[in-house]
């Protein structure tokens, strides 16, 4: 984990969970992969499956029966939330609702508690019980060894478990790729590119980015003003995202994107995802390993008999 990340983290928390972390940094933080907080119990640092607890004094122990361990109060979750949203609920309302808020350095924090709901609409989330910050990673380079297999303009899926570096994946892919062809970014969440300011926190080398926007209005705005040979982005699964992918290819654009799945044979019985595969946008689905952020674990090239 990059040092700014954690250093980012930490400006949000209170004095009392932010110290203990500081002073402890050097045991975690090159594995950290989400810090949780939780109200009403210890502070968790998670670097992978493994679950760590940390002491008032900076220490880090695996047991929750330590003595001293740092404990979440609600005012602790109450005062980071605060800070999160820069002192307005309000207005960061959709994201709380979408049920994260993604801050500087592509951090996602992720939120739950106790929905309040209009008929079937949900319309705030009350009594915020745990804040999730999941921690961006930048592995340059790591595309390379996918890239050198495949011709990317046929349509890349990147599938893998939660945590299992897909976002990291399609950074370096649409990195690498914009030094050869024309690639515009879709970010609708901001953890791609941790774009702020009309800076990138991330290097994505020569691509046009689309922060914040809904990923039809970015993908119509793109291909009618930058003229992409492939467009990358993050998390489908959405019926409006079949769509997408059918105007996209009528344009004659390449689309690289992402999607929770831990098999082919998963993707197969989940209707929106074989939807997906079935229009023909991906010509190669490729799987990562549940056990090491970024790596390939098999590729899969489509062929007009597999749709």
């Amino acid at each position: 984990m990059e040092k700014q990340s954690l250093d980012i983290i930490l400006e949000y928390l209170p004095e009392q969970c932010a110290i203990p972390l500081r002073n402890a940094r050097s045991a975690f933080e090159s594995k950290v992969t989400e810090i949780v907080l939780r109200a009403d119990r210890p502070l968790c640092i998670y670097q992978g499956k493994k679950l760590f607890y940390i002491t008032e004094n900076g220490f880090l122990t695996n047991t929750v029966q330590a003595d001293g361990l740092v404990t979440i109060s609600a005012k602790d979750i109450e005062t980071t939330v605060l800070r999160l949203c820069d002192y307005s609920i309000y207005a960061f309302q959709n994201e709380i609702n979408s049920g994260f808020i993604t801050i500087s350095g592509g951090v996602r924090v992720g939120i739950s508690g106790k929905a309040v709901m209009n008929g079937n609409a949900l319309t705030n989330v009350r009594d915020i019980s745990t804040l999730n910050f999941r921690i961006a990673r930048d592995i340059k380079g790591c595309s390379i060894p996918l890239l050198d297999k495949i011709d990317p303009r046929g349509g890349i899926l990147i599938c893998g478990a939660p945590g299992s570096g897909k976002t990291t994946m399609i950074r370096d892919i649409a990195r690498q790729l914009s030094y050869r062809y024309r690639v515009s970014l879709l970010d609708e969440r901001g953890e791609v590119s941790a774009y702020s300011h009309t800076k990138t926190g991330f290097s994505v080398g020569l691509c046009d980015v689309y922060a914040g926007y809904p990923k039809g209005i970015a993908a119509n705005c793109a291909i009618r003003s930058m003229s992409p040979q492939i467009i990358v982005c993050d998390e489908m699964g959405d019926r409006s995202d079949i769509d997408l992918l059918m105007y996209s290819m009528r344009c004659g654009v390449s689309f690289i994107s992402t999607l929770h799945a831990n098999s082919m044979n998963d993707l197969r019985h989940r209707q929106i995802a074989s939807e997906m595969i079935n229009t023909g946008a991906f010509r190669y689905i490729v799987f990562l390993s549940s056990e090491t952020t970024g790596k390939i674990e098999k590729i899969y090239e489509m062929r007009d008999s597999d749709a």
